[in-house]
């Protein structure tokens, strides 16, 4: 199931044996963020699409259902991304909303967006005086940013958020890179969030097919839900083995490999 990323074969060179897999089939694209349409940045607040991506991200959504699943809040990344023909889904998938009236269910309780207020709160505090560490709280995740903090530092950041976890049993840990979260303890991820918009958009795997591209641990889940039914690209390395299917380097070769896919599906509204 798990390959090393440097095993995985290349999407570009895999072009024509990708379109094969995909058929006549409709497509459904799922892209993340950082790291994916963006470049990773020492300031998440500075991550801003990569040249060429907005246009192609504009031309897509004519022929398939396009849709961007962040650990960022749902209005930072439809902000970031500013399209909107595309589907947003933030704090990996918690919070989506599309054209055509398309919203998930609420998943997340007022006791638990009480707990995240508590913990972040905290969190503040304990780690203000931590040189280039950022607190960020989201809608319905904290995520506590360690990528310019001291390497000796680090390990603080960590017990932080280990102690404030033991203090909130409806909170759960996250992981990225250089970052740490505390999630809802729910049972939902990036992989149920494809899943749902999958069936929402009245998809089946005779009909449809999803293909994800991201580059993070985060995105496993989503390489997971969809291993043998679906196409995952990872894009870079996150360190550890994955269950995609192809590899791209770069947000680069991301945004190569989009004009590729577009110029490829036929012509019409959402093929």
């Amino acid at each position: 199931m798990y390959k090393d990323a440097e095993n995985l074969p290349h999407a570009l060179s895999s072009f024509e044996e990708i379109m094969n897999t995909i058929g006549g089939r409709k497509t459904l694209l799922i892209l993340d963020y950082d790291g994916t349409l963006s470049p990773i940045v020492s300031d998440p607040k500075d991550a801003v699409l990569a040249d060429g991506i907005e246009e192609i991200l504009t031309q897509l959504p004519q022929k398939i259902p396009v849709a961007v699943i962040s650990g960022r809040d749902r209005a930072d990344v439809e902000q970031k991304v500013g399209l909107e023909q595309l589907i947003y889904a933030g704090s990996h998938g918690l919070d989506m909303a599309g054209p055509d009236g398309l919203d998930i269910p609420e998943k997340v309780s007022a006791e638990i967006q009480d707990s995240l207020r508590e913990a972040a709160r905290n969190l503040e505090e304990k780690l203000k005086n931590v040189k280039g560490c950022m607190v960020e709280f989201k809608k319905f995740a904290i995520a506590v940013h360690f990528r310019n903090v001291a390497e000796n530092e680090v390990a603080v950041v960590e017990q932080a958020v280990l102690e404030e976890l033991e203090k909130h049993k409806q909170l759960k840990k996250g992981t990225g890179k250089k970052i740490l979260e505390l999630k809802p303890a729910i049972d939902w991820h990036k992989g149920k969030a494809v899943n749902w918009l999958f069936g929402a958009l009245e998809l089946s795997d005779e009909s449809g097919i999803p293909i994800f591209i991201g580059d993070d641990v985060t995105d496993e889940d989503a390489f997971v839900a969809i291993q043998g039914r679906g196409i995952g690209i990872l894009v870079g390395t996150h360190g550890q083995k994955t269950a995609a299917t192809y590899a791209l380097k770069s947000t680069e070769e991301v945004r190569e490999f989009l004009n590729s896919f577009y110029r490829a599906l036929p012509q019409g509204k959402k093929n």
